[in-house]
């Protein structure tokens, strides 16, 4: 119970399921109240530590599904209360699909963070839960503010490899790259994003694949942007499909992690498949 803190996630296992998820709201420890919520245990001793949960989801996932995150193993019934700390946490907040007011205000604080580092006055605060009309002007406003943060990235970027000329192009759905460039060695397609979050890595993947097979020229080399380096995983996410990381580490001055040479001619044909 010392390791718990509001804000952090709950998950319900019961009949080999994921049955409910949520938030931690206030906990104490109040023997009389718990008294009278509950039995005694067997021993005659109270369940004196008592938390509420906020925010509290049915759901219907089987069990099978937490086994198949990494850290946990197939048979685990996970019987009794467990604390769950990263980088486990994360992955099952991602795996199942849950958004928390807590992960809402990280990313909110992680974007700001990003403009700070890009030269922005762009603020954005956590979404409200409780009018519709709201929620959807934060999100709004927040995109809008992922945007912003991405188009100074790409123009310190652009100012950095002054040395190339670099352009864009428009893809035929409409989609377009941030950045494309040719060289003596090279076709190269870059997008950058706002946040080195695992989510945004995965948002760079899908969208330099979709990119790449609308390459003015067979793209060689496909490059994800961030303002600060992603985790040691989402780096290992972008190096298995062979797109190198290239990240900005002072005012002028960015970082690139190559994926291995042989995966990425590997990953060519991929690229370019339609």
């Amino acid at each position: 119970m010392e390791r718990l803190r509001s804000g952090g996630v709950v998950l319900f296992v019961g009949e080999k399921k994921i049955k409910a998820t949520g938030e931690i709201g206030h906990l104490f420890r109040n023997e009389p109240l718990a008294d009278l919520l509950w039995n005694q245990h067997a021993n005659d001793s109270s369940f004196t530590n008592v938390y509420s949960v906020l925010n509290v989801r049915l759901t219907d996932y089987p069990i099978t599904d937490l086994w198949g995150i990494e850290g946990f193993t197939a048979g685990d019934y996970v019987y009794g209360q467990r604390v769950v700390e990263e980088p486990r946490s994360s992955r099952l907040i991602t795996a199942f699909g849950i958004n928390p007011g807590t992960v809402e205000a990280e990313l909110s604080s992680k974007l700001n963070s990003a403009a700070d580092l890009v030269g922005l006055d762009t603020r954005v605060i956590p979404v409200e839960r409780t009018h519709v009309d709201v929620v959807w002007h934060r999100i709004a406003e927040r995109q809008t503010a992922h945007e912003r943060v991405e188009a100074r990235l790409v123009a310190h970027y652009r100012a950095f490899r002054s040395d190339v000329e670099m352009h864009s192009f428009v893809t035929p759905n409409g989609k377009r790259a941030d950045l494309y460039y040719r060289d003596d060695a090279d076709v190269v397609v870059i997008e950058a994003k706002s946040l080195a979050t695992h989510g945004k890595v995965r948002e760079a993947v899908a969208q330099l694949l979709d990119y790449a097979v609308d390459s003015p020229e067979p793209v060689t080399r496909l490059v994800a942007l961030f303002p600060e380096r992603p985790s040691t995983d989402g780096v290992g996410l972008l190096h298995r499909l062979g797109i190198d990381c290239v990240y900005r580490t002072s005012d002028d001055l960015f970082t690139a992690e190559h994926a291995p040479d042989d995966r990425r001619r590997y990953m060519h044909l991929v690229w370019r498949s339609r």
